[in-house]
């Protein structure tokens, strides 16, 4: 329950959730802090964040063991994908591709002409 001390605020949890995981708790703007203080699932929710920093703080410098031959069956698998033959439109449906498009343009290119002409008079 809020004492009289401290100023009432509208701030919703669902505002909240950007705030709590983007900026330390020194950070928070006062209604912030009001509602955080008065908030019980804002507590608990500001209390996961911290566990999973500290979490990540410890992954951060814990050692990694890979597996030596994990670069090779990269590498391996990339040259294995380079080799694919790339898929290739035939001749001929590229020319009629290309000279439907080129219609197009000319057909567009004549409209506007024919409209600024009509305009122009």
């Amino acid at each position: 329950m809020p004492s009289d001390t401290t100023l009432p605020t509208n701030v919703a949890c669902r505002d909240l959730v950007d705030e709590l995981v983007s900026t330390d708790e020194s950070l928070f703007s006062l209604p912030t802090r009001v509602h955080v203080d008065e908030c019980l699932r804002c507590q608990a929710e500001l209390v996961r964040y911290r566990r999973l920093r500290r979490m990540m703080r410890t992954l951060a410098s814990a050692p990694i063991n890979l597996d030596p031959m994990l670069e090779h069956d990269i590498r391996d698998l990339l040259d294995q994908l380079d080799q694919m033959p790339t898929r290739r439109i035939p001749t001929r449906a590229a020319a009629t591709l290309g000279g439907i498009a080129a219609a197009a343009s000319v057909i567009a290119l004549a409209k506007r002409q024919r409209r600024t002409t009509r305009l122009a008079i």
